[in-house]
């Protein structure tokens, strides 16, 4: 009985840990004004930050810029100091960057999608797309897959 306490316990604290927290839509700066009728469009590029796109940075982006916005800024940033966080993808195809923000479905899955496709080529984008303002309203995404090991892998 006392061996079954313990795991309860710690099963009631810990409730509600898998929400996903309530500020991520405050990490994105949205003045996307999309279309209720505006088709998904569905755009392939490298997923990375406005700032490491402006300097042309791509596969060696600065995995800090996610969180403050540029390279370098870990030096001046404090821990709970608001985040800036400013994804773009950019295509090859178009030769340009395409702002992205989440729609309001999209929000539990940005933890993956930084997980599984920041500074990766191939990343396809679903959404909405604001051409005025050149923003891409997220509503899917689909990571490249990974590499598979070579025939000699391991071997040598």
């Amino acid at each position: 009985m006392k061996k079954m306490i313990l795991p309860v316990i710690l099963a009631l604290l810990f409730i509600g840990c898998e929400k996903e927290p309530e500020t991520n839509a405050s990490i994105f700066t949205s003045n996307a004004k999309v279309d209720a009728n505006a088709t998904v469009i569905e755009k392939e590029g490298f997923l990375t930050t406005k700032w490491c796109a402006d300097q042309g940075m791509f596969a060696d982006c600065r995995m800090e810029s996610i969180v403050c916005g540029e390279g370098e800024c870990h030096q001046k940033w404090e821990f709970g100091d608001p985040e800036k966080t400013e994804l773009v993808l950019y295509v090859n195809d178009d030769m340009q960057y395409y702002n992205l923000e989440p729609s309001k479905e999209f929000l539990p899955k940005i933890p993956h999608l930084l997980e599984e496709a920041i500074n990766k080529d191939l990343v396809k984008i679903n959404g909405k797309l604001d051409e005025k303002n050149n923003i891409i309203v997220m509503t899917d995404y689909k990571a490249p897959e990974k590499a598979k090991a070579g025939f000699f892998k391991g071997c040598l």
